[in-house]
């Protein structure tokens, strides 16, 4: 388990399985990880916020099967230890929205962000870390066709990683890697590129509300869409409505 703090986290009590641990202050930002097969249990004299975020040894397993890679041994889990780690943090904090508001989420950026997740704890914390190369080829045209197909067929990325890569007889991995190299994109970001078009298009093009709108475009309330939409055309769908139709 991923353990990430937000807030300063002082010297505490601290015991895995029975036996008190010392333990050093960790930093907002910084990360412990931990061993399920143990018992831990901790006291800590302030307020706690802290992201923890559960990586099963089988979905690391599987992420090596996958990608053709030496055997998963294990991460390297020190007692006490804290890590620094910008990636990580970044990727952490990138979870946030989904605890705040799962119901706007789409699995499919979830699936995307726990798979750079796995990458990521394989090649920096494993006990053996892998390196990584890129691979080049894309998504034979008929998978791409089929991808993007899928993808407009469910609007609001209520879609995962692993039926997409199911209908091109992929794994889950190579479909997230290919589908970058033939689109530049990663899958939530080209459906979130087709979502916005279509929005555009019908706020000048039809007369339904700015909900409705919303609604036919695959994203959960009206707040979320004026939020991604503000974010990439730097205008309130309202007001970027008002402007054109003038």
């Amino acid at each position: 388990m991923v353990c990430y703090q937000r807030l300063y986290l002082p010297v505490r009590q601290e015991w895995v399985d029975g036996r008190k641990l010392a333990n050093e202050p960790v930093a907002p930002g910084q990360f412990m990880l931990l061993d399920l097969r143990r018992n831990y249990r901790a006291i800590s004299p302030l307020n706690v916020d802290c992201l923890s975020v559960f990586a099963s040894h089988d979905s690391l397993v599987d992420f090596h099967r996958e990608q053709g890679l030496p055997a998963f041994g294990g991460l390297r889990v020190e007692l006490g230890a804290t890590y620094t780690d910008p990636v990580m943090r970044n990727l952490m904090e990138c979870l946030l929205p989904a605890f705040e508001s799962p119901e706007t989420t789409p699995r499919l950026f979830l699936d995307q962000l726990m798979l750079t997740m796995l990458v990521h704890m394989s090649s920096a914390h494993a006990r053996r870390p892998i390196e990584l190369c890129s691979r080049r080829g894309g998504l034979a045209p008929w998978q791409e066709r089929r991808v993007k197909d899928l993808l407009l067929a469910n609007m609001s990325g209520d879609i995962g990683l692993d039926q997409l890569a199911d209908e091109c007889g992929v794994s889950r991995a190579h479909l997230a890697r290919s589908f970058k190299t033939s689109t530049g994109s990663s899958p939530m970001a080209w459906l979130q590129r087709q979502r916005l078009e279509k929005a555009s298009d019908l706020l000048l093009t039809s007369t339904l509300s700015i909900s409705e709108i919303a609604h036919c475009c695959g994203f959960a309330d009206h707040s979320h869409f004026s939020k991604a939409f503000a974010k990439n055309y730097c205008s309130s769908p309202g007001e970027w409505r008002r402007t054109r139709k003038m």
